[in-house]
């Protein structure tokens, strides 16, 4: 049995590692943590007319896939933070606009009540396709704070102590 808390993990403790060998940054606010899985109808599987599924899943045992295939997209993950003096997030899409860097695991875990990761995800290759700076207002106190948009290919769920 595990000695972990059986209650629902706090939203507001979380941690995101950008995949850069450094330490992970943290964030007022991520989102675009979804899946959303978009059936294609066997009129539009491109998989030949003349394969009979029947006989198919017959030869071998059910091993076949259906002919109905999935495909997952998910939003862009929006990662959001007070403005500071650490400039990763802009210098990463600067890089990314000259061509330096390649596209990076990034992931986003959610802590327990001692700080230690318990649950996460990872998204997959993912690269910056957005940056926005603070909305500046002379007669509105309150926080500056950064937006990146990060396009990526997909989301696994990972265990907290995940690499």
């Amino acid at each position: 049995m595990s000695d972990r808390p059986v209650d629902p993990y706090a939203r507001h403790r979380f941690a995101v590692d950008l995949g850069d060998d450094r330490p992970p940054l943290g964030f007022a606010e991520v989102t675009g943590l979804s899946v959303r899985v978009q059936a294609q109808s066997a009129d539009d599987d491109p998989t030949p007319e003349w394969l009979d599924w029947r006989d198919h899943s017959r030869r071998f045992r059910g091993a076949a896939p259906a002919p109905t295939r999935r495909r997952t997209t998910s939003p862009p993950l929006r990662l959001r933070r007070g403005v500071t003096d650490d400039r990763r997030l802009w210098d990463w899409l600067r890089d990314w606009v000259d061509g330096v860097v390649k596209p990076r695991p990034v992931r986003v875990f959610l802590l327990d009540e001692a700080g230690d990761r318990a649950r996460g995800w990872r998204c997959r290759a993912v690269t910056p396709v957005r940056w926005e700076g603070p909305a500046l207002a002379a007669d509105r106190p309150g926080v500056a704070t950064e937006t990146l948009e990060l396009a990526h290919e997909g989301i696994d769920a990972i265990d907290g102590d995940d690499a």
